[in-house]
């Protein structure tokens, strides 16, 4: 059994969709660090990022040691509140 039950009442303001494609070097960054990667690759897009969530399907991909396609991965960025910004890394192929 769970029990689940909303800890906020913040309104989500926006939900932007990109989508991320990783070349070798891209793979291998995201292999040494996937905070700082996905925060640099977005850095063009989002100003200000409060924290990354990246799906475990997607790290396992990367740390496999078996060649991945690099994506495309979709990248969700939720807005809420004044300085509230995260992202999500997923693989749509789940």
């Amino acid at each position: 059994m769970a029990n689940v039950r909303r800890i906020g009442d913040v309104e989500t303001r926006e939900i932007e969709v990109f989508e991320l494609e990783l070349d070798e070097a891209g793979r291998a960054a995201m292999r040494a660090n996937p905070d700082a990667h996905v925060r640099e690759a977005l850095a063009g897009e989002i100003s200000h990022i409060n924290g990354v969530s990246i799906d475990v399907q997607v790290l396992d991909d990367l740390t496999s040691g078996t060649a991945v396609s690099g994506g495309p991965y979709v990248v969700h960025h939720t807005v809420s509140g004044r300085w509230e910004s995260w992202v999500e890394v997923t693989n749509p192929k789940q």
